[in-house]
């Protein structure tokens, strides 16, 4: 649905508490029909949308996104003027602002909400009761997630501030997807016993979040929906016999043996056109048997089953989430309820019994379309798998409606997309601590600055094999003792958010270094103009005795931080060889070579032709879940080519290149 354009919106309580919240840029006109959003009292339309709009995401808005978001929008890095209208005198509203600088909203809202002095509120009086209007400013910085606007009366407005990114919607959702499909393939995929048991109860995840996180895999419109779509069109079906005693005219083919077996003498009359055959007598009546199907198999009892699982967990959810007032986790577990009635109600599952017993053996259930994919579903979702990397459950509940730390997320996203990519030509070998096994099951570790690391084997064109090491936010320090090997860092400690550690069994212990990190919120444009640095820029910065050298050098810093970060990367950590940005665009990296470049190598053959140093020192990837399978390959390019140099004993710090 396309979003309303809005400027101002007056949201009107039953406790007498109105909010009030203005856009600082652009002009509004009063909008006559009001979108059905709770407790709007008042509008007015923004008559500057289009040219206010930034990244396709307007200042304020109303827009229907999904069970997920809020409808009532609002934007990141935007001012706003607020006015909060409360059941209270002025001198009792006085009295209780001291309480934190936020108030009357909490106290988690002292950063963006910029509460104005006292002397500019407003008393007013309404029906013999007092109110005071409290006037302030909310800055929302850069952080994408749910807005909480509530007061001490109870009633909480809701508002889904949007990072500047057209797709912001769409690309959220895909992210948690993929996040949330990776970790449930790995319950599926890992080399280790992890046993399961399946009954009419079964133990779910401890953590509601957690849970509500795996139940939005499963009811991911490619997943339980698409699997009970293609078992109601087609599903299985066993034969059976039914015996049956019909009239004698109704017989078309009589059954010999069914008749000797089934005859029922006391049908029998005296005479008639079968007496020669019955000894004088004529049957009224005679067995037959009639072959029928029925859908009422335990493959079709198992997915039955548990469709009225996952109708009960969403239940359950719906109630915990409104008990803990997420409204969006709420919202999307009732529509997840409703969806499983929906599916319910087929005329199918009318005719199927209730689910007793597993049919562990069945081919149906390993096999066939729809059934297997309920298996995996099932698998994933009673194997409770833990989100117990830290920061895990802020994820989960970025989804249940509180946050939206879509900056994690993507770089979780990216580690796993990492991963997925050396397995494509490497050996995984196990080891390391990315995955561990509890006595709750598998678990992910994926914390910062600690050692979250997967391992690899790669094997060269020359025969020598690499091993890798796969890391998520390792931390390098400057070493404390005489060390021989080139590890750490020259000074300060470094955190990149993957790294990459390849060695060779041919060259010694000399080690080869790739670091990768995520930025979300880089866009195409933006990467192409950190790689630019014109000279129209140079000149300006040279220019001039008023100031505006300096702001010009400080835009442009500001402008190529992330690629600096890169630089300080390539030269501050030792035995690396280079270092990468990582950001959601539409199209493919590794082009080392004009127009268009997006990678670097620092060697002056690079400037010109063809650089015969293969491993790129600084520049970026596009990756997203969606994007082209170039994506991909670029990055798997760049690995291959660091890891057969590794192979062949290339050392850097010896000064010569491969």
């Amino acid at each position: 649905m396309e979003p309303l354009a809005l400027h101002r919106a007056v949201f009107a309580f039953p406790s007498g508490v109105a909010i009030d919240i203005e856009s600082a840029l652009g002009h509004g006109e009063k909008l006559e029909i009001l979108p059905p959003q709770p407790h709007l009292s008042g509008a007015e339309a923004e008559t500057e949308a289009e040219a206010l709009a930034s990244g396709g995401i307007l200042p304020m808005c109303w827009r229907d996104a999904g069970a997920l978001f809020e409808r009532f929008q609002l934007r990141e890095d935007t001012d706003y003027f607020v006015d909060i209208t409360l059941p209270l005198a002025q001198a009792e509203s006085e009295k209780r602002s001291v309480s934190h600088a936020a108030w009357p909203f909490d106290a988690r809202l002292a950063s963006a909400f910029k509460r104005d002095p006292a002397r500019r509120w407003k008393a007013l009086s309404k029906g013999g009761k007092e109110f005071t209007v409290i006037t302030g400013q909310l800055r929302l910085r850069s952080h994408a997630g749910i807005l909480a606007l509530g007061t001490e009366f109870g009633e909480t407005l809701f508002a889904e501030v949007a990072c500047r990114k057209l797709r912001y919607f769409e690309e959220f959702k895909e992210l948690l997807d993929c996040l949330a499909d990776e970790l449930a393939e790995l319950l599926l995929a890992y080399d280790s016993p992890v046993s399961l048991t399946f009954g009419t109860t079964e133990r779910l995840a401890e953590n509601d979040a957690a849970l509500h996180f795996l139940m939005r895999r499963v009811m991911a419109a490619g997943h339980l929906p698409s699997a009970a779509e293609e078992i109601a069109s087609a599903p299985h079906a066993r034969m059976f016999d039914v015996v049956e005693t019909v009239p004698i005219e109704e017989i078309e083919e009589p059954d010999t043996e069914l008749i000797v077996d089934g005859l029922d003498i006391s049908a029998l009359g005296s005479g008639g056109p079968l007496a020669r055959f019955f000894g004088g007598y004529t049957p009224k009546e005679l067995p037959q048997r009639d072959i029928r199907e029925s859908v009422d198999t335990p493959e079709n009892r198992y997915a039955k089953g548990f469709l009225e699982h996952c109708r009960d967990i969403a239940n359950t959810l719906e109630f915990k989430m409104a008990a803990r007032k997420r409204k969006a986790a709420q919202r999307e577990a009732r529509a997840w309820s409703a969806q499983l009635d929906e599916m319910l109600q087929r005329s199918l599952w009318r005719e199927v019994g209730p689910f007793t017993q597993f049919p562990g053996n069945s081919q149906v259930l390993q096999r066939k379309r729809g059934y297997k994919d309920l298996f995996k579903l099932d698998v994933s979702l009673r194997a409770s798998l833990a989100l117990s990397w830290k920061e895990g459950a802020q994820v989960a509940d970025g989804l249940a409606g509180d946050v939206r730390p879509v900056n994690q997320i993507y770089e979780y996203w990216c580690f796993f997309a990492l991963r997925k990519i050396l397995q494509e030509f490497c050996k995984e070998t196990g080891g390391g601590n990315f995955i561990v096994v509890s006595k709750d099951g598998l678990r992910i570790q994926l914390a910062k600055g600690k050692r979250s690391e997967c391992r690899f084997e790669y094997t060269s064109s020359s025969g020598a094999v690499v091993k890798v090491s796969l890391f998520y936010n390792k931390k390098f320090r400057r070493p404390k003792s005489l060390t021989s090997g080139w590890s750490g860092s020259y000074t300060a400690a470094f955190d990149p958010d993957f790294s990459v550690h390849a060695q060779s069994n041919m060259a010694g212990t000399q080690s080869h270094w790739l670091h990768f990190d995520a930025k979300y919120r880089l866009e195409r444009r933006e990467i192409e103009d950190i790689f630019d640095g014109g000279p129209d820029e140079e000149e300006s910065a040279e220019g001039g005795d008023d100031g505006t050298a300096y702001e010009t050098e400080l835009t442009r810093v500001h402008k190529q931080d992330d690629l600096f970060k890169m630089h300080t990367y390539r030269d501050g950590i030792l035995s690396s060889r280079g270092a990468y940005i990582l950001f959601p665009g539409d199209g493919a990296g590794g082009k080392i070579e004009q127009p268009g470049q997006n990678l670097f190598i620092r060697h002056p053959s690079a400037f010109g032709g063809t650089p015969a140093y293969k491993i790129p020192s600084v520049g970026a990837f596009d990756l997203t879940p969606k994007g082209s399978a170039l994506q991909s390959a670029a990055i798997k390019e760049l690995l291959v080519a660091a890891l057969e140099n590794a192979a062949r004993g290339y050392g850097e710090e010896k000064g010569f290149f491969a």
